[in-house]
């Protein structure tokens, strides 16, 4: 942890260069991100990035989304003990996470902005599509450590690109037989996991300091406040429906990003 500091960061600095407006609109982001995890299950980062990348960087967007997912994972991490046991039957994609945060974090330093910004909208794409069509396959025994070393660290590259690790660690934990706690729990584990890899890379690769944490973990508030906002409506709503609708909008919103890189033209 010596590559963080307090005076040194990369989020400050673009944060500090922003308008009210653009200010409030990563808040709204954040927010809207929150409203749709309450009511879906899917993850802030996948709804707010698109939103995040029109006022900060691909780089900067991705540490921003990051404590969030840390901190709404712990709890579930920690719940109910076993933790070593869980630890080695996750093993393949623990080992696929950190080696693939920390090649994606360095291929996302490396990437040219309007790069990074088309890889992230690809990586958006990829985590909509797969959680429109739900893939569901049923893994061999002798298949489960390497396609989880495989899937943890495709995931891994899509949560450094794009801050949305979820879809293929989810496809993996759900082919390898894991359901109800035991699957909250291992996926929460990776995730906690693979953030601070990502975290730790930043720090080193990138001279992310301890003020880019803080930011982050407040970048956590309005997704809360988005997940309390939509409590009272959430019974009303139809899941499945938002659901679609929401991965819909995620979708477009990808491809403008890709089509606002001008990579393909």
């Amino acid at each position: 942890m010596s590559g963080f500091s307090f005076s040194s960061g990369l989020l400050a600095p673009h944060l500090q260069s922003l308008d009210g407006l653009q200010w409030l609109g990563i808040a709204v982001a954040l927010v809207l991100g929150g409203m749709v995890k309450g009511v879906t299950g899917i993850g802030v980062p996948l709804v707010a990035m698109p939103i995040v990348t029109h006022f900060l960087p691909v780089k900067e967007a991705v540490l921003l989304l990051s404590m969030p997912i840390i901190l709404g994972n712990i709890p579930q991490a920690l719940e109910g003990g076993e933790m070593l046991p869980t630890v080695r039957n996750i093993a393949a994609p623990l080992i696929g996470t950190v080696i693939g945060n920390v090649i994606g974090v360095s291929v996302l330093i490396a990437l040219e902005p309007h790069h990074a910004q088309a890889a992230s909208g690809v990586a958006l794409i990829v985590a909509a599509l797969l959680l429109l069509v739900s893939p569901r396959f049923k893994l061999a025994p002798a298949l489960a450590r390497p396609v989880g070393f495989a899937l943890g660290f495709g995931a891994a590259l899509m949560e450094s690109i794009a801050a949305v690790p979820g879809p293929l660690l989810a496809m993996y934990l759900i082919a390898s037989g894991a359901t109800g706690r035991a699957f909250t729990k291992q996926i929460a584990i990776i995730l906690v996991v693979s953030v601070i890899t990502l975290i730790t890379t930043f720090s080193h690769g990138a001279h992310a300091g301890l003020m880019d944490l803080a930011i982050s973990a407040a970048a956590s508030v309005p997704a809360i406040a988005g997940m309390l906002l939509i409590r009272p409506l959430r019974d009303s709503l139809h899941p499945l429906v938002f659901r679609v609708v929401v991965l819909v909008c995620v979708l477009a919103a990808a491809v403008q990003m890709i089509v606002k890189s001008h990579v393909l033209f």
